[in-house]
């Protein structure tokens, strides 16, 4: 009897196996190194193998993304006549501070020109205000000012939302002003801030009142365990229409020197936007809300979400928002067209660098043509394989002249590429492959104005505390190192 349970046990396995071994012929047939990562696992631990590929190895980019995709394309299409109207008079207003110049027609490396042509959903603006802002402890008092002042509505996304001091601090404004009249949307992503879900934290705000809502981005639950994979990685607030928050700093206390653990505190860099960009960032998120919560398009593209657009300063801004259904890999080809059109300079900031091979071959051909590059990243990271996965590539970027920083101090989670001393693209992208790939993120590439020359002070901050890495140092590396690393590698499609 045990024994014919054991062959009944094996042959169920062996079939689970088979179907798995299917799918990753069907869906991983583009990306041969994780095809061949993933049967290596599956069939050498039958058991959790399975459970590791239900986890992390199905993305359902094809099938998330068409819905995205879907529901998209219902607000482009939308037939409602006051919904149509609205939507045509924000893009009849945006005409008129479209960036074009026409010296740039016949330039090959003009990267608005390049874009315009990778990202034909996208368009560069005129007429904005760009303020860089450094760590949450400068972010999240002007994110409170900016909702204290709220007259209308109030639009806030982030991958993480923690129920700590600034967590509480932040939705408990919201909620004041949503008891105010203020129509509040809050978007979190399951994974991210699953801490607060185990803590019931969003529980205690899930009070009736019409004016806040809350919702998660995506529900994953143990019977859908692949959901995990396709985060929304974006973080967003949008005041009133008229005033934007972007880049990197997720809500956390981790970010906030006044109230965190010291041995915590995380550098980070985020953004205050004002002018005719902030209606693109206004749209990227109505349509994750869309998508989300099914709400109406009437209700959503309306005149309050949406005033007259006005000029504030003089930095073009493109916003870029990336993820399967939406831009897919849209992160991925404005970084590239920056390694492609760059003349003198490619400066990269990022906490966690593992790109696929197409980007650092890139990279090396950039270097080739003269390009200096410096790539910065932290020198004690919050995830220790990414880190390895980093170094493993350390020694193909120095012998192409590609110059290597790690950030001394604290964990620094700042993402920016400051191209030429021109331009720059910013936000919520990592640079790596689930960035590129599987994530949504929310990014901006700006030209000119001040923060430009904010940011390239920031960079200069950043090299002077950083340590070069040589390529002695790296051939030294002893062998247990070196399996570590290239075995961390291995595991970059998933990071």
């Amino acid at each position: 009897m045990a024994a014919l349970e054991t062959t009944l046990a094996f042959l169920v396995l062996l079939v689970i196996d088979i179907l798995i071994a299917i799918h990753i012929l069907m869906t991983k047939n583009e990306e041969p190194t994780s095809a061949v990562l993933w049967f290596f696992i599956v069939f050498s631990f039958p058991i959790f193998g399975v459970i590791l590929y239900l986890f992390f190895g199905i993305n359902r980019i094809k099938t998330l993304g068409l819905k995205i995709e879907l529901a998209n394309e219902r607000i482009d299409h939308a037939q409602h006549e006051q919904v149509s109207k609205i939507i045509k008079q924000i893009f009849s207003e945006r005409e008129q501070y479209i960036y074009h110049n026409k010296k740039e027609d016949n330039d090959p490396l003009s990267h608005h020109k390049t874009l315009d042509r990778l990202l034909p959903k996208t368009q560069a603006l005129i007429g904005n205000k760009l303020e860089l802002l450094r760590n949450g402890t400068t972010a999240y008092p002007k994110m409170l000012q900016a909702i204290k002042n709220a007259k209308e509505t109030i639009h806030l996304q982030s991958f993480i939302i923690h129920g700590d001091i600034i967590g509480k601090e932040i939705l408990d404004a919201l909620v004041k002003k949503a008891n105010d009249g203020v129509k509040v949307k809050i978007l979190y992503d399951k994974f991210g801030s699953l801490k607060s879900i185990f803590s019931h934290f969003f529980a205690k705000y899930k009070k009736e009142n019409p004016n806040f809502q809350l919702h998660p981005f995506a529900f994953i639950n143990l019977f859908t365990p692949w959901r995990v994979q396709l985060r929304n990685h974006r973080k967003l607030l949008v005041v009133d229409g008229n005033i934007a928050f972007i880049g990197g700093i997720n809500i956390s206390s981790d970010n906030d020197i006044r109230v965190c653990n010291k041995d915590k505190y995380i550098h980070d860099l985020h953004c205050i936007l004002h002018g005719p960009a902030v209606s693109s960032l206004q749209m990227s998120f109505l349509r994750d809300w869309h998508y989300t919560t099914g709400a109406p398009i009437s209700q959503l593209f309306t005149e309050q979400h949406f005033p007259k657009l006005t000029p504030q300063g003089d930095t073009i801004v493109r916003a870029v928002d990336s993820g399967p259904g939406q831009n897919y890999a849209a992160t991925e080809k404005a970084l590239m067209s920056a390694i492609v059109t760059a003349k003198k300079s490619l400066w990269i900031m990022t906490p966690y660098f593992t790109p696929d091979k197409a980007f650092i071959k890139a990279l090396t051909m950039a270097s080739a043509r003269g390009i200096d590059i410096r790539v910065i990243v932290p020198k004690n990271n919050n995830h220790w394989y990414a880190q390895f996965a980093s170094r493993s590539i350390y020694r193909n970027l120095l012998l192409n002249r590609i110059t290597i920083l790690e950030k001394t101090g604290i964990f620094s989670h700042a993402k920016a590429m400051l191209i030429d001393n021109k331009w720059a693209i910013m936000g919520s992208s990592n640079c790596d492959i689930r960035s590129f790939r599987l994530n949504y993120e929310l990014d901006f590439v700006a030209t000119d104005g001040d923060f430009i020359n904010e940011l390239r002070k920031q960079f200069e901050h950043e090299l002077a505390q950083s340590e070069e890495i040589k390529i002695k140092s790296v051939l030294k590396k002893k062998l247990p190192r070196q399996l570590l690393e290239n075995l961390c590698s291995l595991l970059t499609p998933v990071l």
